[in-house]
């Protein structure tokens, strides 16, 4: 039986998060954290949208590549060094069976950085205007800053 209360909970009940994400991966350990987020949110049937901007618009560039570690780090860490777009890669093939992943890069970020043409399959390119839209239908926002 659902009381009053209980119907007041599920009816605000998150069902879209937005997450806005300026900083690169080798910056900060930021972006590891949103994907990690991510990754949970989508668990739970909700639906994500991601807007990359400033130095995050390199996490979904296809053209990185796995590279060996150092003898000395193998027996701790493995023998290659995974690159976040990898992680991000995963998590659209996941959004695509579960909930719903968007990733949108700003177009004028991904120019000035030499990205625009590189993004990996899924991630769109965007404007301000994705953004605001993302603002207007999430049920939370979250903005990750880059620290200066």
């Amino acid at each position: 039986m659902l009381t009053e209360e209980t119907e007041e909970i599920s009816a605000h009940r998150v069902r879209k998060v937005t997450l806005i994400l300026s900083t690169g991966s080798y910056l900060r350990e930021a972006p590891t954290t949103v994907l990690r987020l991510v990754e949970k949110l989508l668990e739970r049937g909700i639906e994500v949208n991601v807007w990359a901007f400033e130095e995050a618009v390199t996490l979904t560039n296809r053209d990185q590549i796995e590279h060996s570690e150092p003898p000395s780090l193998r027996k701790v860490i493995g023998d290659k060094h995974a690159y976040i777009g990898k992680f991000i890669d995963q998590l659209l093939r996941a959004g695509l069976h579960t909930s719903k992943l968007n990733w949108v890069t700003c177009i004028l970020c991904a120019q000035e950085r030499g990205v625009e043409h590189h993004q990996m399959n899924g991630v769109m390119i965007g404007t301000l205007g994705d953004l605001w839209k993302f603002v207007q239908s999430a049920d939370q926002v979250i903005a990750i800053p880059a620290y200066r």
